[in-house]
């Protein structure tokens, strides 16, 4: 059957939607989110992980991942924060800083930046877990970056279970990512309906002509 103008442009929306849909759900799938994930050793060790980067920006950030029990105080306590401007009613007098440590950042070997988990940004809660930000930096790709962590403190025997810390995406920049995925999906979704609509006007017009023209039977 010879395929009609109409029929060939819903062809082609048709391969374009599911062109779309695939290049989202490969790119979503190869997005990493997470790009360095370090279980507290929970004793005094130092502990290092390489990574690399997606994207080139501001957009990144080591953060504390804490079990959802710990309060926003206790976890402030544990990774060493003290009473100051930031924190003026903070009392830490009955929690020890057994999980402080001391990061380095590394760029291609050299060191980047460099502070402490008690200099800690804001803490959150998600996915069940309280999530303390350490600090944002920028990265680039093609260059290779490694994080060292310094734990000075025993905390074997704190009851709760293991930490966690994690270089990731931004958050916001997380959340983007998925929202354009989210677009670019209902796009899709668009193209593949328009495709099959036209395809199949175009083959009932075909197929409504076709019964006209033929000779009636006698």
């Amino acid at each position: 059957m010879k395929l009609t103008r109409l029929a060939k442009a819903g062809l082609v929306l048709l391969a374009l939607g599911l062109v779309t849909f695939l290049g989202v759900a490969i790119w979503l799938k190869s997005t990493r989110t997470i790009l360095a994930d370090i279980p507290m050793p929970m004793r005094a060790e130092v502990v290092s992980r390489d990574f690399t980067v997606d994207y080139d920006g501001s957009i990144y950030q080591m953060v504390v991942r804490l079990d959802g029990s710990v309060s926003d105080t206790t976890a402030k306590c544990l990774l060493g924060a003290t009473k100051s401007e930031l924190y003026p009613n903070l009392d830490c007098s009955g929690t020890s800083p057994l999980l402080m440590f001391s990061w380095e950042l590394r760029r291609d070997g050299r060191v980047g930046a460099n502070g402490s988990s008690a200099n800690m940004g804001s803490i959150s809660k998600a996915e069940g877990a309280s999530r303390v930000i350490i600090v944002g930096f920028p990265a680039q790709k093609k260059h290779q970056y490694a994080v060292t962590l310094k734990f000075d403190r025993d905390a074997r025997n704190l009851a709760i279970p293991r930490p966690r810390v994690q270089i990731e995406l931004d958050s916001f920049v997380t959340e983007d990512l998925f929202v354009v995925g989210g677009i670019l999906d209902s796009v899709a979704s668009g193209l593949c309906f328009f495709g099959v609509v036209m395809f199949s006007v175009s083959f009932l017009r075909t197929k409504l002509n076709r019964s006209k023209t033929q000779p009636e039977r006698v």
